[in-house]
């Protein structure tokens, strides 16, 4: 089975909270990023070939992946591929008018003896091994079985997220935006086994495709037609979609609960990029309580249900409460922090303080000084 990993689910609109980053490229629990978890879920579920269909701001995700050694994808056989579309400016948003990268993967896959395809969204994060869904699949005889779980949705969620409508023979039988506040919710993880050809049938003429199209127009028309069939995941999952979801997400990963969850569950790790850094060095002034807090940080101040990224520097006196600090953030001291979230480089002058909500946090954008 071949794993094809959409980078960016959400290509028609910006990466709320990443300007800069395709979304797959976001950090999450403080050393990770969102794209580690579905290519780990790959890995451990032996799936080795896998393709990354790119749209745009796909720099620093090419950077993170590399030739893939970190997750065992460094291979003469299979391995990570990427197809990003032909643009002269990665900065400028997708034109339809240009070649996009959805048609090479079908030419891709036409090259390649497996008959089966993983059609995975990257900004999903959850533990699975692919091939319970896939021994499903084969038992059911399904042409598409499409992974769900289900839960309850916030607001911040419903834009994003696609509920499937499914029959007492576990059938799919529509797709539609999850109503919000509803007590349990059918709620897609994005993750699509299917036959090739039927991948290269849904999405013959496209360019460029993310998740919400690909589901909920090119998959749900065809429901007519197709035999798609559910598979409940019933694992901890977050889908990041939004500066709010990005925030919850990561404050929820503080919750033992959640962690166990998702990192090393049955055995199954979750890989990515290695770095050498020197452990976190707390001072004697130093409050610690409830928070993740990553390798090469300094903490001299008080740290309260935050998580904290690497080499993040946080001064005396300073006061970090529900907050997210990106990668070589600098706090100075006596400064207070609620509810904030901060991109890589930010500095927060000395008595600086700043407040969000937790309904509504403030970002701060990448190199700031505050």
């Amino acid at each position: 089975m071949i794993g094809l990993c959409l980078s960016d689910p959400h290509p028609d609109r910006a990466s709320d909270g990443c300007p800069i980053r395709t979304l797959s490229a976001a950090r999450f629990a403080g050393r990770y990023r969102l794209v580690d978890f579905m290519l780990s879920n790959m890995v451990n579920s032996k799936i080795n070939t896998i393709g990354m269909i790119l749209n745009s701001h796909y720099q620093s995700l090419i950077n993170h992946i590399g030739m893939g050694k970190d997750w065992d994808l460094a291979r003469k056989t299979g391995g990570v591929t990427f197809f990003p579309p032909y643009l002269a400016d990665e900065r400028k948003a997708v034109n339809n008018e240009l070649d996009g990268p959805l048609q090479r993967v079908t030419e891709f896959l036409a090259d390649r003896n497996d008959e089966y395809v993983l059609v995975a969204d990257s900004s999903v994060v959850y533990n699975m091994d692919y091939r319970k869904a896939f021994q499903a699949h084969s038992k059911t005889g399904a042409d598409v079985t499409a992974i769900y779980t289900k839960k309850k949705i916030t607001s911040g969620e419903r834009e994003n997220t696609v509920a499937l409508v499914i029959s007492d023979e576990d059938r799919v039988t529509g797709m539609e935006l999850a109503p919000p506040n509803a007590e349990s919710v059918n709620v897609s993880l994005g993750a699509f086994i299917m036959h090739k050809r039927h991948f290269i049938q849904l999405v013959a003429g496209e360019r460029n495709c993310g998740m919400l199209r690909f589901s909920r127009v090119l998959l749900a028309e065809a429901l007519n037609r197709l035999d798609v069939r559910a598979f409940e995941f019933k694992g901890y999952s977050t889908h990041i979609c939004s500066v709010e979801t990005f925030f919850q997400s990561n404050l929820e990963i503080l919750d033992i609960n959640n962690r166990n969850a998702l990192f090393d569950f049955e055995g199954r790790q979750i890989s990515t990029s290695r770095k050498d850094s020197l452990p976190t060095k707390y001072g004697k002034d130093a409050n610690i309580q409830n928070s993740l807090v990553a390798d090469g940080c300094q903490i001299n101040g008080t740290v309260i249900n935050s998580t904290i990224f690497r080499n993040v520097k946080i001064e005396a006196g300073a006061v970090i409460k529900d907050c997210v600090l990106q990668d070589d953030t600098v706090v100075e001291k006596n400064a207070s922090l609620e509810c904030i979230i901060t991109d890589n480089s930010v500095v927060v002058s000395e008595n600086r303080s700043m407040k969000g909500y937790s309904t509504y946090p403030v970002y701060i954008e990448r190199g700031r000084v505050i």
